[in-house]
């Protein structure tokens, strides 16, 4: 099992894909004001924490794919994963900034910074959000 955060959502101006985790995010290719709002971070946060209490690691056995909200958790997995077996003391947004930019986007470049934004968002509620008990 799984913990998936099924959303999707698209500018209303370009048709950009994106997530309005919070009111004043805007479109990150236009610059656009969101119709709408999802509560993505702490949802995301507790899908991340869940793979690695429940598997050992953030990277779950398998993972389908349904959404947006699927699709940057599917990202951001590794990137989790691999900063926490990283041996140096760099600190999370500088990981995440390295990783995320590492990577090839596409046409898809104006997500890079939003999925950083929100991969540090979902790291600090992690840290706030209290650990589930050993079964």
């Amino acid at each position: 099992m799984t913990l998936h955060v099924v959303y999707s959502y698209s500018c209303p101006q370009c048709e950009a894909h994106y997530i309005p985790y919070m009111a004043d995010v805007v479109c990150p290719r236009c610059g656009a004001a969101a119709t709408e709002t999802f509560d993505y971070i702490p949802k995301a946060a507790r899908s991340v924490r869940f793979n690695l209490e429940s598997y050992g690691t953030y990277i779950p056995p398998a993972w389908w794919v349904g959404s947006l909200g699927d699709h940057i958790l599917h990202v951001m997995f590794p990137v989790f994963e691999n900063f926490r077996l990283q041996t140096s003391t760099t600190d999370f947004s500088e990981f995440a900034l390295m990783s995320f930019s590492a990577m090839n986007w596409g046409d898809q470049q104006y997500l890079r910074d939003h999925v950083i934004r929100i991969a540090g968002l979902v790291y600090d509620e992690m840290q706030r959000q209290p650990k589930r008990d050993p079964e």
